[in-house]
């Protein structure tokens, strides 16, 4: 079979012989009446990729073009059957966003940190703030305070220090407030 060329050998003995794999996985997420159509689109997708010797896992690739390719028909489709639906719940497709929890609690934490800041002597405090909550490097934050890049990394490593220590204290005080309860005892069932 000299008329092969290179992907087409690759193909066959990479690809080819996990293909009731990725038919497997087609028909979980689009039925069996589509798999076959949608793994040689994926078989598609995989050779027409630039370089196919770059592909460690070919499987894996294979089967995640074949994920891929669901759930773009499933984005694209006006009606999607229930089944289907049932079959995203396993991709794990999870809102990036955070939720309210994290929301709330990010704040109380950018609160509490701006108090301890506040907290601080004033040029160092000015100098923390500068440099952890405005990002600004510590080159910039000498140049328009006027002080040393030797000083500035000094304030920025006594504010940080400070800061530990009050977070510290502070967490000390919440655990004072709020102890521990013991956990009762559980009996095993029988």
């Amino acid at each position: 079979m000299s008329w092969l060329r290179d992907v087409d050998r690759w193909f066959l003995n990479e690809v080819l012989p996990h293909a009731a794999a990725y038919r497997a996985r087609a028909a979980h997420f689009c039925g069996r009446d589509e798999a076959d159509d949608l793994v040689q689109e994926a078989y598609a997708r995989v050779l027409a990729a630039p370089d196919h010797m770059a592909i460690a896992a070919p499987r894996g690739f294979v089967l995640a073009v074949v994920r891929n390719l669901a759930l773009e028909r499933l984005r694209r489709a006006n009606v999607v059957r229930i089944d289907f639906l049932a079959s995203m719940e396993v991709l794990d497709v999870a809102d990036p966003a955070p939720d309210a929890f994290a929301i709330t609690s990010g704040r109380s934490e950018l609160q509490l940190l701006l108090r301890f800041i506040n907290e601080l002597p004033a040029q160092c405090g000015r100098v923390v703030h500068m440099r952890k909550i405005q990002q600004m490097p510590p080159a910039r934050i000498a140049e328009e305070l006027s002080l040393s890049l030797s000083t500035v990394e000094k304030h920025i490593a006594k504010g940080l220090a400070l800061i530990t220590k009050a977070r510290r204290e502070h967490t000390a005080q919440a655990e004072e407030v709020c102890p521990t309860v013991p956990t009762p005892l559980r009996l095993p069932l029988t």
